[in-house]
């Protein structure tokens, strides 16, 4: 489905599967068909269809993971969307550049806690989301203040978080209303205390939870079960 496009639209464009026992059907994609910021969206839509979204408004969304999705959500429609690989680049980083040496072979998990975590996240913000020039201050970190590998990972992984926000709040104009944080675990812990870091407010989202409340919609929409849940 091209964007714009209304997320009832969305749901109910679900196609069915033939052969089936049962009605199986798939929620289609999002297409972004601009010339300067081609994107597409492949799942991320039921989380969104179930994150509660008021039917009025403007709503800037937030769904992190390996590709960060960023959308914008204008009176019920979808007007535009982004995408940050941030967790891929945290990974490919992390395992085949040369801060492969920085990181070590299993760092610990990222907390955001981490003051070396706050620290490079408030440096990306502050750089405005240009964070290729930081990236190789890790690795000199390393050599010249022995930054320890469990804090050049949380470093790195501040670096790229407060990266993401900061380009994404100058993309899609981060404003006065609350960003939508669909996110579970570790991961929306991180991401609501580099939100916040970045003076902006959020409104957390479980993302398990969306993903079903989206489903259940997308039923509806497509009359597989009643208003009051029955099956049909």
């Amino acid at each position: 489905v091209t964007v714009p496009a209304p997320l009832s639209a969305i749901l109910a464009g679900a196609a069915s599967v033939p052969g089936q026992s049962h009605d199986i059907r798939i929620v289609p994609g999002l297409a972004q068909r601009l010339t300067d910021a081609p994107d597409v969206m492949r799942g991320e839509e039921t989380q969104l269809a179930g994150a509660g979204l008021p039917a009025k408004g403007r709503q800037l969304v937030c769904m992190p993971g390996t590709h960060s999705k960023w959308v914008l959500v204008e009176d019920g429609t979808v007007t535009g969307f982004g995408t940050w690989p941030t967790g891929e680049l945290f990974s490919v980083l992390a395992a085949h550049s040369i801060l492969r040496h920085s990181l070590g072979e299993q760092p610990k998990p990222v907390t955001s806690d981490n003051p070396f975590f706050r620290r490079w996240c408030e440096t990306a913000l502050a750089d405005g989301g240009d964070v290729t020039s930081r990236l190789f201050s890790i690795r000199a970190a390393g050599l010249l203040q022995d930054l320890k590998a469990d804090d050049a990972a949380a470093c790195l992984s501040g670096l790229l978080i407060g990266g993401e926000i900061a380009s994404a709040s100058r993309r899609h104009g981060a404003g006065a209303e609350p960003v939508v944080l669909v996110a579970s675990g570790a991961l929306g812990t991180l991401y609501s205390e580099a939100l916040g870091l970045a003076g902006l407010e959020v409104r957390a989202v479980d993302a398990d939870e969306a993903v079903r409340a989206g489903l259940v919609e997308a039923a509806r929409e497509n009359d597989m079960i009643a208003r009051i849940g029955a099956a049909r």
